[in-house]
């Protein structure tokens, strides 16, 4: 078994204790085994190419799911953590806490794997970690997982009005700057923007 189906194995196992203890009413080992799933997501090394990663990629390709622009190795592994945080927010028993504490890391892992989940998830966003995400000090790459988590809100409508006029404001002011950059990301900025 590959390393990366131990640790997906180990954090499944995690998410199903911390969903059974929740329903035993141990609230604090609930929240102690989804803490350590998170941690084993954050901290899990890049899956091996194979089958299984090659599908994944031809099938988001295929659905023509927006990508981020190729890169260097750094740009790459961040792409696993993307399809890492895609699989994880299959999981139920993931909660908007948990997505905000990834969000809100110093470690760009971490929030990378926050928005990812958000992109398959919108409802366990928040405003602030998307205008944050797509207008904060940030790498292309972050930046453009925020708008793809952007779009995924707003094609969900889990935005009010006013989140909705913050957001893009908050996509407006990078964009006219130079700051977003990659075609792709700056034609997301402007499908966002539109009314």
């Amino acid at each position: 078994m590959a390393q990366a189906d131990v640790t997906l194995s180990e954090i499944r196992r995690r998410l199903i204790g911390a969903d059974d203890a929740e329903r035993a009413g141990d609230d604090l080992l609930a929240r102690r085994l989804r803490d350590e799933a998170l941690l084993l997501t954050s901290a899990a090394q890049s899956p091996e190419p194979g089958p299984e990663r090659d599908a994944a990629e031809h099938d988001a390709t295929e659905r023509d799911e927006p990508r981020a622009p190729a890169g260097n190795g750094s740009t790459s592994a961040l792409q696993s953590v993307v399809d890492r945080g895609h699989r994880l927010a299959k999981r139920p028993a993931l909660r908007r806490d948990d997505v905000r504490k990834l969000s809100g890391s110093r470690d760009e892992g971490k929030r990378v794997m926050g928005l990812a989940i958000i992109q398959k998830r919108p409802e366990l966003g928040s405003i602030e970690t998307l205008v944050e995400a797509v207008s904060g000090s940030r790498s292309t790459f972050e930046v453009h997982q925020g708008l793809v988590a952007a779009r995924a809100a707003v094609d969900a409508r889990t935005l009010d009005d006013d989140e909705l006029a913050a957001l893009r404001e908050a996509i407006r002011v990078p964009l006219a700057a130079g700051r977003i950059c990659g075609d792709e990301s700056i034609h997301l900025a402007r499908q966002l923007l539109e009314p």
